[in-house]
């Protein structure tokens, strides 16, 4: 695949990510929200601190995927091992670990509030599972093309 391929294909990926994240937080999230008071109304007063809560942990991802963008810009410039894309992967890192901790904060004060559904905390440990496992890939590929661009770097100055 070329390089300019590769990069629409990444890009495209990152659209439909965003398309979808947004359908979550602003359509899928608040309907279900609103189903889930018919049932159990004396959790009102917890829906607004709750949806705003999954707006506030979107903004990592978005940030995210803004970075995953400049990255396969990167690359459709065939600078595939750049120190840009080093540092945006370990910018990656940080962010996947800082979702990750703010469903951690949320699973702790679900817990000390004695609000802790099984479902959540499923989910939210779902969540924080998939957010480590992103912060140690991307920081694994950070460094790694950090290496290949210092071995690109020597190789351009042996020649």
């Amino acid at each position: 695949m070329k390089q300019l391929e590769l990069a629409k294909w990444i890009k495209a990926i990152i659209i439909i990510s965003a398309i979808i994240g947004l359908i979550i937080c602003f359509i899928i999230v608040p309907v279900l929200g609103k189903d889930l008071l018919t049932i159990y109304p004396e959790f009102d007063y917890m829906f607004i601190p709750s949806l705003i809560f999954i707006w506030i942990t979107a903004i990592p991802f978005y940030i995210a995927l803004w970075l995953s963008w400049s990255i396969a810009g990167e690359i459709s410039k065939d600078r595939s091992f750049s120190k840009k894309n080093a540092d945006s992967l370990k910018k990656i890192s940080y962010l996947a670990v800082s979702e990750s901790m703010l469903y951690f904060l949320a699973i702790v004060a679900l817990l000390i509030l004695k609000l802790l559904h099984p479902g959540i905390l499923i989910i939210a440990l779902f969540i924080i599972f998939i957010g480590i496992a992103l912060a140690v890939t991307t920081a694994a590929l950070s460094r790694l093309v950090e290496k290949a661009r210092l071995i690109e770097e020597e190789n351009e100055l042996t020649i």
